[in-house]
């Protein structure tokens, strides 16, 4: 089925979405514990760094954009600081501010997250949930008016924060469904009546319980759930996503019950943007809904892999659906590498570390890293970047991309995961993965080695695997250049 859901992905690129919604900052401070505070039992987060993006229905926007598609943001925010941020981070992905609207009454949303490791340990939210003025309520039936005939499809992003109140919510409902246009909503709330007349809406599960006041914990009660919203609200579908037991999508005809694809899930914040945003874009790339919950829920399966907001790529999305899970699963951000180095060690699994150009890709490769992975559980790559490798190889270097290595190291069976790195040497991230065992390829004299001391200061050993001789990427380019000659 995924592979034939792929001929949409080209028809994202362009497309306009109106996205409508509760617009905020998501603040993340990265941080370290490694100990606990002596005024009280609670750990110490010791900040690293601290990052901001969109949230909210800018993380919406967000996925529009990673998708190929062009995002028209309506959205209010206040004359502060957690606002100037916001459009920066805006700006920076690519997300116009030209359609929000600047009320001086009310502060910017800011939701800071404090990060572990992996895990959030607590958020903090600063907002005002009142609804907002009528003066800001006409600034944005305005922009609605003006917007909605130009664009392909329309999402409301209902945080319940103030903005999506009922009279917005139907003037925006009725002037796409004037123009044809397909709605999306994303509810909050107990009272679905605003949302009346929409295309699709994508409750998660306890949203879907909340609504209806049905205790949704099984399945009988979850299609109980999706049913009576289905009849109340008149809408032609209703999809609920749930977690770990993917999708159900309700229709006038049937119920379709998609699975979940398995994954590792780091974090689901985010998650239901994601599917809003991707669910939209396949609807206007010509899906049938069916098509487009299915591409949606593929989607989210990416997203919850990544800790903290995040949105889904289309050439994730491409991946995935082309089954080409090497590169979707095996290739790795430095930081999601930390997150799963944790957890290999938590398991007490043993890792081995190796790093090279990996330029051309031959037998000695091959079998040398077949001999890495034998001495432990989980083989992991440093791959040299492509001005990495020019450094280090000379200007005409290298010949294939970093991606393209990156993606043929990751298809073979014995690699488990790759990350790409720039510096010289990789003493950054042997301090992050802490190998078992440290691999070298050649005729390396262990004692000689530069890693040797970092690698043995985590416990380590460095091992040396022989190269097969005369299988290099310098031979195989030499003997074709001397048969062309």
């Amino acid at each position: 089925m995924s592979s034939q859901l792929i001929k949409y992905i080209p028809g994202f690129a362009g497309k306009k979405v109106l996205i409508l919604g509760d617009l905020m900052l998501d603040e993340h401070i990265w941080s370290k514990v490694t100990r606990i505070s002596p005024e009280s039992p609670v750990p110490i987060a010791d900040v690293e760094r601290i990052t901001h993006v969109p949230g909210g229905c800018g993380n919406v926007a967000s996925n529009i954009t990673a998708l190929g598609g062009i995002p028209y943001l309506i959205g209010v925010i206040g004359e502060d600081s957690s606002g100037n941020k916001l459009l920066q981070s805006l700006a920076k992905i690519g997300i116009s501010s030209d359609h929000l609207i600047v009320d001086k009454t009310r502060p910017t949303i800011l939701k800071s997250r404090i990060i572990a490791g992996s895990q959030q340990m607590v958020r903090v939210d600063r907002e005002d949930r009142t609804f907002i003025s009528k003066e800001i309520n006409d600034k944005i039936i305005s922009k609605l008016t003006e917007l909605i005939p130009k664009v392909d499809g329309v999402i409301i992003s209902d945080y319940e924060k103030g903005v999506v109140n009922p009279k917005i919510c139907q003037a925006c409902i009725k002037l796409a469904r004037k123009y044809k246009k397909p709605v999306a909503i994303d509810p909050k709330g107990e009272d679905y009546t605003k949302y009346m007349g929409a295309t699709v809406m994508t409750p998660n599960l306890k949203e879907a319980g909340t609504a209806t006041h049905i205790n949704v914990s099984n399945e009988e009660n979850m299609i109980k759930a999706g049913k009576t919203l289905f009849k109340k609200l008149r809408m032609q579908y209703i999809l609920i996503t749930r977690g770990r037991e993917g999708m159900s999508l309700f229709s006038a005809k049937d119920i379709v019950h998609i699975p979940a694809l398995p994954r590792d899930v780091f974090d689901v914040t985010g998650a239901g943007d994601t599917v809003i945003a991707t669910l939209m874009l396949s609807l206007c790339a010509g899906a049938k809904m069916k098509e487009a919950a299915s591409i949606a829920n593929v989607a989210a399966s990416i997203v919850v892999g990544k800790v903290a907001t995040a949105s889904c790529s289309r050439s994730e999305l491409e991946i995935s659906l082309e089954g080409k899970e090497p590169l979707a699963n095996k290739v790795k951000t430095r930081k999601e590498l930390a997150q799963i180095v944790r957890s290999l060690k938590n398991e007490n699994q043993s890792i081995v570390f190796t790093n090279g150009c990996f330029d051309i890709l031959h037998l000695g490769h091959v079998r040398y890293l077949r001999e890495a992975k034998k001495l432990g559980d989980i083989l992991i790559i440093g791959l040299n970047s492509d001005s990495s490798v020019k450094n280090l190889k000379g200007p005409d270097r290298p010949y294939i991309s970093e991606m393209e290595r990156a993606e043929i190291l990751a298809s073979l069976e014995c690699v488990d995961f790759v990350t790409i790195f720039s510096e010289p040497k990789p003493d950054e991230l042997i301090k992050i993965v802490r190998p078992t065992f440290h691999v070298k390829g050649g005729d390396y004299k262990i004692s000689e080695l530069p890693e040797k001391k970092l690698v043995e200061s985590f416990g380590g050993k460095v091992v040396v695997i022989p190269a097969i001789e005369g299988r290099s990427t310098t031979n195989i380019v030499e003997r074709i250049l001397k048969k062309r000659g």
